[in-house]
């Protein structure tokens, strides 16, 4: 699989339904950069082309550059593509140093707060953990809210703009499948006009954007695959 139907320089180590392997994919995409997605298979042995690309991790996403070195983590991926080529029209991170900062300070909290709660209201190994989970991921989702407003500037897009997204949208709308996976299978509601008015119309923009619609996967997918993580950690969610 390419993007820019050119011959990809870049590959990435990842799969199809990892919300990390997304977020890196959706930052090659905005970009425009041509890329290979090398499908790791899942299961309890890691690829010993992946634990020769992340070593110290073995986890996915893994950024191959063509002279063989390895970037690993998203969210550096994404940082990393800013930096490779700065003079690029579009950047996904701001170019004023404290916006920066703020971006990715938003993306730690989203990644070390809301990801796993959300995680959590599906996978938890008990009923009383689960519903912890959902007010966790409500908690902290209300949390994103105001940081929404205060650094989207009342544009369309945490990046303060209204026509691409930057470094925080791929960071939290990597996980919107996730998110409308675990609506659905549980009945909930967690971005909603009542409880997130802003993330709820942010959501619908940035799923809609080219890049999400050719990077995202479809949520009955994501569904059957929660489903089979529940049966393989024996997760019992008709308590």
């Amino acid at each position: 699989m390419t993007a820019g139907g050119t011959k990809a320089a870049l590959r990435v180590l990842g799969g199809e339904l990892s919300p990390f392997t997304a977020r890196a994919r959706l930052a090659l995409e905005l970009r425009g950069v041509a890329y290979e997605l090398l499908d790791e298979p899942l299961g309890p042995r890691k690829s010993d082309r992946l634990l020769a690309a992340n070593p110290v991790y073995g986890k996915i996403p893994v950024l191959l550059l063509p002279d063989g070195r390895a970037i690993c983590e998203s969210a550096v991926i994404v940082q990393y593509l800013d930096d490779a080529d700065s003079d690029c029209l579009l950047l996904l991170l701001p170019q004023d140093p404290y916006e920066r900062a703020m971006h990715r300070f938003w993306t730690v909290y989203i990644d070390d707060k809301f990801w796993p709660a959300l995680d959590a209201v599906s996978l938890g190994p008990t009923p009383a953990a689960r519903a912890q989970a959902v007010e966790d991921a409500r908690a902290a989702l209300r949390v994103l809210e105001g940081a929404f407003g205060d650094r989207s500037g009342g544009a369309a897009f945490f990046s303060g703009g209204d026509a691409a997204p930057g470094l925080l949208d791929l960071a939290l709308g990597c996980f919107l499948p996730a998110l409308r996976a675990c609506e659905r299978l549980h009945g909930l509601s967690l971005v909603d006009a009542s409880a997130t008015p802003l993330l709820d119309g942010w959501s619908r923009r940035f799923a809609a954007h080219p890049a999400a619609r050719r990077v995202l996967p479809d949520t009955d997918k994501v569904v059957e695959f929660t489903r089979f993580l529940q049966a393989k950690f024996g997760v019992d969610v008709s308590k």
